[in-house]
């Protein structure tokens, strides 16, 4: 498998969402239900960010990564393509890009979603402070 990172465009938008959308309710749908209609409705907005990374493999997007200055807003990955290097790949393209101009990166991952929490600690992020949303 050769994934390739790459600046998104606006034409990636459409498969931006389909990701968001299977891979959120992958990860909370269980215990958020609620969040599928919000996702899937058209008028829901992508979450704002500086700029946007994609992977991707035979021209197919397979997951996405939003920064805002040093903090890492969303990384979600296909969950067809989950397990196979692309949230490491995205994240280590991320870390390249933020690190040139600043000193940390930050994230957020939630508690339900322990299999991001996995790989985070994996590629040596550790939790400074554990909040209640």
């Amino acid at each position: 498998m050769s994934i390739a990172i790459r600046s998104a465009r606006a034409d990636d938008e459409p498969r931006v969402r389909e990701i968001l959308l299977a891979a959120t309710m992958s990860s909370y749908g269980r215990e958020l239900t609620w969040l599928e209609s919000i996702l899937s409705a058209p008028s829901t907005e992508l979450e704002a960010a500086d700029w946007t990374l994609v992977a991707e493999e035979d021209g197919v997007v397979l997951g996405y990564a939003a920064v805002t200055r040093f903090h890492l807003e969303n990384l979600f990955v296909d969950p067809a393509a989950q397990g196979r290097g692309v949230g490491a790949a995205l994240l280590a393209s991320v870390e390249t890009r933020v690190v040139a101009e600043f000193d940390r990166i930050t994230l957020r991952c939630l508690l339900v979603n322990p299999r991001a929490r996995r790989l985070y600690e994996r590629l040596g992020f550790a939790a400074v402070e554990v909040q209640t949303i």
